[in-house]
């Protein structure tokens, strides 16, 4: 007998693909077309992405069908196109290995294998000189923090959490690596990097002027920007 989860699911994608403008349906995040048939399935939440005869890029819709939403979002085919070109982390993340559900035109199989190949190739490289200026910029904004006696405390809490993570964003930006969303920077900063880690985890347990600086001397260690002002110990 099929659980509740399982029966919703494939009424919403009957629903989908009996639009005629539907070319191709995707499932993708955790969630594998095994779990939805599982009678003790607990899920919550499924994302879909859809391949449409559209003229926008991208449309976004979120739907709640009892206890179970449904993210789904839609792509024109030049969408797709636009998205794998510019290397846009989301797209190539969730597309590098879904479940094809449907596949009105033979599409599936070379745009999973294209993102897999963009994923693979990681972000466009920062030059050297973008390497330097984002050193530069994220120097300027630290050594404002350097008299904290000026701030409030929760203003002074508030900088520094901010300036953390352009530093943790520069980490992965300057080391070519994708950057995470907001919500899981932390823990893939934790796989990545141990010791990084460690030295975040002091800054968000006593927000000192000398942890913030001593994880941007890290993450920034070898690029040389000598035409910058120097922070001071």
């Amino acid at each position: 007998m099929k659980n509740k989860i399982y029966e919703i699911y494939n009424q919403e994608i009957e629903n989908i693909i009996n639009d005629k403008n539907i070319l191709a349906v995707f499932l993708v995040g955790s969630v594998k077309y095994k779990d939805l048939n599982l009678e003790t399935s607990k899920i919550n939440d499924i994302d879909i992405f859809v391949v449409s005869n559209q003229t926008e890029n991208q449309i976004r819709i979120i739907k709640k069908i009892d206890e179970l939403e449904f993210d789904i979002n839609y792509f024109s085919e030049n969408g797709v196109k636009y998205f794998i070109n510019k290397k846009e982390y989301f797209f190539l993340k969730e597309m590098k290995n879904p479940e094809i559900i449907y596949d009105k035109k033979g599409i599936g199989l070379s745009i999973i294998d294209l993102c897999k190949y963009k994923y693979k190739e990681g972000p466009d490289k920062l030059s050297q000189e973008e390497k330097e200026l984002l050193k530069s910029e994220i120097q300027l904004k630290i050594q404002s923090l350097k008299l904290k006696e000026e701030y409030e405390n929760y203003e002074y809490e508030f900088l520094t959490n901010l300036y953390l993570k352009d530093i943790i964003v520069g980490y992965f930006t300057i080391n070519n690596k994708w950057i995470p969303k907001d919500k899981k920077i932390i823990k893939e900063l934790r796989e990545e990097d141990e010791e990084l880690f460690n030295l975040v985890e002091n800054i968000q347990k006593y927000y000192e002027y000398q942890d913030l600086l001593n994880v941007y001397n890290y993450v920034f260690e070898n690029i040389d920007i000598t035409k910058s002002i120097k922070i001071t110990y």
